[in-house]
């Protein structure tokens, strides 16, 4: 089933598109006893679970999913050149974060669709292919809202992903999807700390609407179309206040390109346990590695 909703997927086609001031001097008193005052800065644990939990996205019931086999790229609606370009700098963050890359003749798993009417092309999508985008009830996807934000959100990029269930060892799928019959797994050693299936991205829908990109670097938009295309991404999240690429297309963002925020959550995502038996396990795990990662960067000097 997944070869050929992939297939249709591919041949839907896109358009082409090408110092502060000092204060003044008080009157001179006599000296005046104030109460302590502490500043404390928010600390480190504590910005990256935000940043954890508020940029990954996972469907109701499971955990964060990853990428758990090599991703293959099709890219439509670009010149070639530019196709090219986008292909690269993804395949780029892939790598570094952990995720292996197929070159050429690959079949594609994450599809990458430029256009200038992002709304329509997706409609058109997901009426040509609608078992793409919700091949089971549950596990697989964010569910109906999420879909019709994807339909009708006038936003530069949307995306979709597909989760799929599967059993660590063998690899083989956890649930039956529409019109199949359900599987029968093996039970081996399950408990409170460990899962018996993992969660695998099993493809991404990405489009980009470049009639909404204009003024943008096409390197920060790729970062863009990267980080929606390695991790689950909330559609209705507010990302202000985060340093993340998330932010490219908010009013008086300077981001240009994935921050080191966004690598080390990446780094997290793909080197932290995917068998943990709860959602809130596997995001202490991430939370633990990306600070284990930040405390490891160097800091910048502080002025004498």
């Amino acid at each position: 089933m997944l070869p050929a909703l992939l297939s249709a997927l591919v041949l839907t086609g896109a358009p082409q598109t090408p110092p502060p001031a000092s204060a003044p001097a008080a009157a001179r008193q006599d000296p005046v006893q104030l109460e302590e005052v502490v500043v404390e800065a928010r600390r480190l644990e504590e910005a990256t679970r935000q940043f954890v939990e508020q940029i990954g996205s996972p469907p109701p019931g499971t955990r964060p999913g990853r990428w758990n086999g090599p991703i293959c790229m099709s890219v439509t609606g670009m010149r070639a050149d530019v196709a090219q370009f986008m292909i690269d700098r993804v395949a780029i963050a892939a790598l570094d974060a952990g995720v292996d890359v197929e070159g050429p003749g690959c079949r594609p798993n994450v599809i990458i669709l430029a256009t200038s009417d992002g709304p329509g092309l997706a409609n058109e999508m997901v009426e040509r292919v609608g078992l793409g985008f919700r091949p089971a009830v549950s596990s697989t996807n964010l569910g109906r809202d999420a879909l019709n934000h994807f339909r009708t959100a006038d936003v530069p990029v949307r995306w979709w992903h597909v989760t799929v269930p599967v059993e660590p060892q063998s690899g083989q799928v956890a649930i039956a999807f529409r019109g199949q019959e359900a599987p029968t797994l093996t039970v081996r050693d399950a408990s409170r700390l460990r899962s018996n299936v993992r969660y695998d991205i099993g493809w991404a829908i990405i489009i980009v609407d470049f009639s909404m990109t204009e003024g943008e670097p096409l390197g920060a938009v790729a970062d863009y179309v990267a980080m929606a295309t390695l991790t689950q991404l909330d559609p209705f999240a507010d990302m202000r206040g985060l340093d993340t690429i998330l932010n490219l297309f908010e009013r008086g963002s300077d981001v240009t390109s994935l921050t080191s925020w966004d690598k080390d959550y990446l780094t997290a995502l793909y080197s932290s346990r995917a068998d943990r038996a709860t959602e809130a396990q596997q995001i202490n795990d991430m939370v633990t590695r990306m600070n284990q990662v930040r405390r490891e960067e160097p800091e910048t000097p502080a002025d004498d």
